[in-house]
């Protein structure tokens, strides 16, 4: 059996990644927490910081000799990186740094994901987005994320590596305990009503945690050229329309839904991909938003 090893492998997509793929491979994660976070789960474990620890974590690729490495580690908060923009470097180049450097001694590459982020393009000129428009990343995190796209771009024109950098857009699904549609939770549960950042018009391509997997694994097994895809649903959804739709599945009214104006430094505006490679190597989605959401409703509910 093949092996795959994942970084940040208690992280949201980390965790998914292991779910989906154990059948195929023979899983080793990696990751700061002390021990992995489901009981009862068969995966080599190690605890590794990565960014600091280079000589563990090339004795672990060593030990391991893995066939794929998927690289989720990383941080993955943009209003933290405005805050402490040193942080958010180390969290993301480095540990991506050390990695390809422990790997460059392999005599066999392994394949690679990193994942990136939609947040290289900032507030884009146009829309949809392709994997060809400029960058312009409005905040530190956007930055690092380009900063790494371009290392693992140099990794492959200079020493042979075979990386493809996956550009994530929104992506949301069971197990997320961060972001949009976490906070949405928590901000009904403890007032009964759903305020958020913004005026609502802003725009995302909301994509499902299972279509993101599907796309992972119609990337590994293409051969073609291309290093950087866009992994959406070349969808664009206001940010009310979102919430409203959560409203609806708590069982609550539209009116419950308000917005306070204010725009968060680092947030962009509006955002569509443009998903034809995706397509063109099978990708088709298989949860619509609304039946996506209410399944996050339902296993939210659970953990409260």
């Amino acid at each position: 059996m093949k092996k795959m090893v994942i970084t940040g492998v208690n992280g949201f997509i980390g965790r998914s990644a292991r779910a989906y793929f154990q059948k195929q491979y023979e899983m080793t994660g990696i990751d700061l927490a002390a021990s992995y976070c489901e009981e009862g789960v068969q995966i080599h474990y190690y605890q590794c910081n990565m960014s600091k620890d280079a000589q563990e974590l090339a004795n672990i690729l060593t030990d391991v000799q893995p066939d794929v490495v998927l690289h989720c580690a990383g941080s993955a908060n943009v209003g933290a990186s405005v805050i402490n923009p040193m942080a958010d470097l180390d969290g993301n180049l480095h540990s991506l740094y050390q990695l390809l450097l422990a790997l460059k001694a392999f005599e066999k590459k392994p394949k690679i994901i990193f994942f990136s982020s939609a947040g290289i393009y900032g507030n884009p000129v146009r829309l949809p987005i392709t994997e060809e428009d400029a960058s312009a990343p409005i905040s530190p995190y956007g930055l690092h994320k380009r900063m790494c796209e371009e290392l693992c771009s140099y990794y492959n024109r200079v020493h042979g590596f075979r990386i493809r950098s996956v550009r994530i857009f929104s992506a949301y699904g069971n197990g997320l305990r961060k972001q949009l549609l976490w906070d949405i939770y928590q901000k009904y549960a403890n007032t009964g009503k759903i305020k958020l950042f913004g005026t609502g018009s802003e725009t995302r391509d909301f994509i499902h945690i299972s279509d993101i997997m599907q796309a992972l694994e119609l990337i590994l097994a293409y051969d073609g050229p291309e290093e950087i895809f866009n992994v959406a649903n070349g969808e664009e959804v206001s940010i009310r329309e979102l919430a409203e739709t959560y409203a609806a599945e708590l069982g609550e009214p539209a009116d419950i839904v308000s917005f306070n104006g204010e725009t968060k430094v680092g947030d962009p505006q509006n955002w569509r991909a443009d998903i034809s490679l995706l397509r063109r190597i099978g990708y088709e989605r298989k949860m619509d938003l609304k039946a996506g959401i209410r399944s996050y409703v339902e296993w939210v509910r659970r953990q409260a």
